[in-house]
């Protein structure tokens, strides 16, 4: 991470940052003169003791307690609250107590408060305003870092699920073609080497929709090694695929589904149907496959934590620009997935 951001990241620099622009602003503003003297910086530090005390009790009790837990009518009570004891301390100290401190220690100024009641309130309601402003955002921002830490954990945490039976059954087809010495060892060995270097290497947070569609190749090539000739595995791809960017393994968990619990019908009737088209205002995926009698035994399971996975990554990624359809019907299972491109 850059030096800097953590410099600036750090609490200290960002609270001492807001009071030393905070000071520099209320001694220019009750400046007599054009320009700052030794008097208005006096002035402005008498004048922060109460801004002090109003701005830490918002931020360090009024938003935590009331305000993030959607408590708005004692919120907007004990802010008031919290202006009123500003204004206070504030008269206390400018009407009482500064005028008995002796001359010797304040020198030969004068520290005097002539500000209108309505000036001080205004000011200090505008301190509340914008220092709940600054902690709502900090929060917003930490809130999506910890979004964005999650999205990172669950891509690694997709890139270690690789289905231990893929691998054990694209290791055991391996070995058959190599026993039978097939010429589709090589380019199944090739194939496998590609999809695990993909999904373990070469995913970031985004990536060529090209790539994705290539992996996807790959499993489906592999997959079908281990299935009857009469699986009937179609995969159609339209539109351009090069320039797109998308968020890498999205739809492995529904493709893995789809062989997982389909193609369990009669000889003759399996199948898995994968569609991907992409124009320029959307991208849509489309998984249709066979269930058969088998999966009574699976009855409410179907789908399982996979979809919920992908269900969860789309909204957490795309929000309302992407949408999931699961039609669930007695010899079929079908997921549809649109995603808008956002201009």
């Amino acid at each position: 991470m850059n030096p800097f951001k953590i410099f600036i990241s750090k609490k200290w620099v960002q609270h001492l940052a807001f009071w030393v622009l905070s000071f520099y602003f209320i001694g220019s503003y009750f400046s007599i003169s054009g320009f700052l003297k030794f008097i208005d910086f006096i002035y402005s530090g008498f004048f922060h003791i109460p801004l002090v005390l109003l701005v830490y009790i918002n931020i360090r009790y009024l938003i935590p307690k009331f305000l993030q837990k959607e408590n708005y009518f004692p919120f907007i009570l004990l802010s008031i609250f919290n202006i009123g004891l500003a204004y206070f301390i504030h008269e206390l100290l400018f009407e009482i107590i500064i005028p008995t401190i002796p001359e010797e220690f304040v020198g030969v100024f004068y520290i005097v408060s002539f500000t209108d009641i309505q000036v001080l309130i205004a000011i200090f309601g505008s301190y509340v305003v914008i220092t709940t402003l600054l902690k709502l955002s900090k929060s917003w921002y930490e809130l999506q870092q910890l979004e964005k830490e999650r999205l990172s954990l669950e891509l690694n945490s997709l890139k270690m699920q690789i289905n231990p039976h893929f691998l054990f059954n694209s290791l055991n087809s391996m070995y058959s073609l190599a026993r039978k010495k097939s010429e589709k060892a090589p380019d199944a060995i090739l194939r496998l080497s590609n999809l695990m270097r993909y999904m373990i290497y070469e995913v970031s947070e985004e990536v060529p929709l090209s790539k994705e569609i290539d992996a996807i190749q790959d499993y489906l090539d592999l997959q079908k090694l281990r299935l009857e000739e009469d699986a009937n595995i179609t995969f159609a791809v339209e539109g351009e695929t090069e320039h797109q960017m998308i968020a890498p393994l999205l739809f492995f968990p529904i493709i893995e589904n789809s062989f997982k619990h389909g193609l369990k019908g009669d000889k003759g009737t399996n199948f898995v149907s994968i569609m991907i088209k992409n124009t320029h205002t959307e991208l849509t995926f489309h998984v249709t496959n066979n269930k058969g009698t088998t999966d009574h035994s699976e009855e409410g399971k179907y789908g399982g934590i996979g979809l919920a996975n992908v269900k969860k990554r789309l909204h957490l990624i795309y929000g309302d620009l992407a949408h999931m359809e699961v039609k669930d019907a007695n010899d079929s299972f079908d997921v549809l997935i649109k995603i808008k491109w956002n201009d």
